[in-house]
């Protein structure tokens, strides 16, 4: 395919230009504290690891983060947490997770839950004190007041009371019945230390909300605790000597501050750098490190879906055609994915289609009971013909009245996102769309009203969880909440409100899992949010460091298991 070939060209030439363009490596700001004899000719053993950030965190409390929490698995600890070798949560500043066999997850007749947490009495702050079932009861107090913007509250929003039975006994009383409210983990709903900040909290709201024990100040409950905080250059962290699993392998992490993905590339070929993720690199990034022959690891995991969400509501301006669910349908069969993964990615991407990951071990289910939008020219044709769409000689698809079938495609800002979406327009050209990729500023796609307008299609990206799951009639978008709800495309069913719903306060998983191929299989019915394929994501890192991995779970930190790294 020509337009393969082409993209496939663009991402060589990127990536040797990053190599070409990477310059002088930046000088590290502080010397590591190695070990070995002077003039030894063993390998040097490193204690600190530098992993590199582009944008700089305003806090390193979880919630007061309006984005970018991935440093929070660094400082902050939490109930639980999943690890590499189970798909099963494992207690964390807990001691023992809530069970329904053991009466600690009750069901209620109402549909409400409620969970009773035992708190590790080990557990420390970094100061050296207790942490306590309290401590809980504060954070969510904190969280849920009105004047503290707290961004990333989604478990305090669900809970109906926080209760401290003793020091160690954490009750929690639900709104709703929520999947999670037996294992609330890693980044969310992490404690806070009451001991410290509930006087401030209570007699000086405004020092509370933006006070330095957010930053370089920080007590926290995780493996690792703030020793310095240069603004614009980095954050050293140093292992906590009390942390509840022990104290972490390697001594001291360092966080630094780097701007530009090809200063980056050229830091971690010099050994200045450990560790960099996506969102700091980019693909390109990684093939001009493998193509620089780096001695480091790359490796590509799993990243966020990219979906085609249709407009579900007549703005004026809004082609009548996506109204059509045939059309809708033509729209996604006529994508080829696999052309997209192989000239983008190398093949290095995963298709996609379900709201669901891969990873999740109710796809294989899903997989076998709910059809799927594969390349196919001749069904997209037919549902289109069916719809009253015909093929001229021109090869363009006209109506009985002469009317071209237009299909021009909102897309997001990033220079990748315009490569993913120039295939799925030559694809829909090919089938006879009118279409052309109409890409938003940054300005505009921080307006959510423009961007709850768009005429036909959108191609979006978030995170690929079962929270993320954003398309309930209680989340549409709307002048009287400004604009608020992720909802953007107006899409209402209720049998998906329902279906969901249910997927969401299921504590059996075999019952959770027939809720979601129905629910599933009602989104693809509709087809108005179909991926097309996740993302490509860099990992890349010292060869002699051991650690680093793909998260187990979606939507966690990607130092998720970071206090069991260690160097080789």
């Amino acid at each position: 395919m020509p337009k393969m070939t082409r993209l496939s060209t663009m991402w060589t030439i990127i990536a040797l230009g990053a190599v070409a363009a990477c310059g002088a490596p930046t000088a590290a700001p502080r010397t590591a504290s190695d070990v070995g004899s002077p003039g030894s000719t063993e390998k040097t053993v490193k204690r600190a690891v530098t992993i590199v950030e582009t944008r700089e965190p305003t806090s390193l409390e979880p919630s007061l983060q309006p984005q970018n929490r991935e440093w929070s698995a660094l400082s902050s600890g939490f109930l639980a947490y999943f690890n590499r070798d189970s798909s099963e949560p494992q207690p964390y500043l807990a001691e023992e997770l809530p069970s329904v066999e053991k009466g600690t997850w009750k069901l209620l007749p109402d549909g409400r839950m409620e969970t009773t947490y035992t708190i590790k009495r080990n557990a420390t702050w970094h100061d050296g004190e207790p942490i306590t079932a309290r401590d809980w009861v504060f954070a969510y107090q904190a969280r849920t007041a009105p004047d503290v913007p707290a961004h990333n509250a989604v478990v305090e929003k669900r809970l109906a009371q926080v209760v401290a039975v003793d020091d160690h006994t954490l009750f929690l009383e639900w709104r709703e019945p929520y999947m999670y409210a037996g294992y609330t983990h890693l980044p969310d709903f992490s404690p806070m230390p009451r001991h410290r900040l509930e006087e401030q909290f209570l007699q000086d709201r405004a020092g509370f909300i933006d006070g330095p024990q957010w930053r370089e100040e920080f007590v926290g409950s995780g493996p690792y605790r703030v020793v310095s905080w240069e603004p614009g250059v980095d954050i050293v962290f140093r292992a906590h000597e009390g942390f509840v699993f022990g104290k972490p392998r390697i001594d001291e992490v360092r966080v630094r501050f780097i701007g530009d993905a090809n200063t980056i590339v050229a830091n971690l070929l010099s050994g200045t750098l450990d560790v960099a993720y996506s969102g700091n690199i980019g693909f390109s990034q990684g093939q001009a490190l493998e193509q620089a022959g780096w001695s480091g690891k790359v490796t590509y995991v799993e990243g966020n879906p990219r979906f085609l969400e249709f407009q579900g509501r007549d703005w004026g301006d809004t082609v009548q055609a996506v109204f059509d669910a045939r059309v809708r349908r033509a729209a996604h069969y006529a994508i080829d994915r696999t052309s997209i993964v192989d000239a983008i990615y190398a093949g290095r991407a995963p298709v996609a289609y379900y709201w669901l990951s891969p990873r999740d071990p109710s796809y294989a289910a899903v997989e076998r009971a709910v059809p799927k939008y594969d390349y196919d020219p001749g069904r997209a044709e037919a549902l289109l013909r069916e719809a009253g769409w015909t093929k001229g000689t021109d090869g363009r698809l006209r109506n009985g009245a002469g009317q071209p079938l237009t299909l021009p495609l909102t897309n997001l800002p990033g220079e990748v996102e315009q490569l993913e979406a120039a295939i799925v327009v030559d694809n829909w050209k090919a089938a006879g769309f009118a279409s052309d990729v109409q890409r938003l500023s940054p300005q505009e796609w921080r307006d959510n009203e423009l961007r709850s307008k768009f005429p036909a299609v959108a191609y979006n990206r978030r995170n690929l969880s079962y929270d993320d799951m954003v398309w309930f009639s209680r989340n549409v978008s709307l002048p009287e909440t400004r604009w608020g709800g992720q909802n953007r495309i107006g899409y209402v069913n209720p049998q998906l409100d329902d279906l969901w719903g249910k997927v969401l306060a299921s504590v059996n998983t075999r019952e959770r899992e027939g809720y979601l191929i129905d629910a599933i299989r009602v989104m693809m019915d509709d087809a108005m949010v179909v991926l097309t394929h996740l993302q490509a994501e860099v990992l890349a890192f010292n060869a002699d460091l051991v650690g680093p991995s793909e998260p187990p779970v979606e939507k966690t930190s990607r130092v998720w298991n970071v206090w069991e790294w260690e160097w080789r």
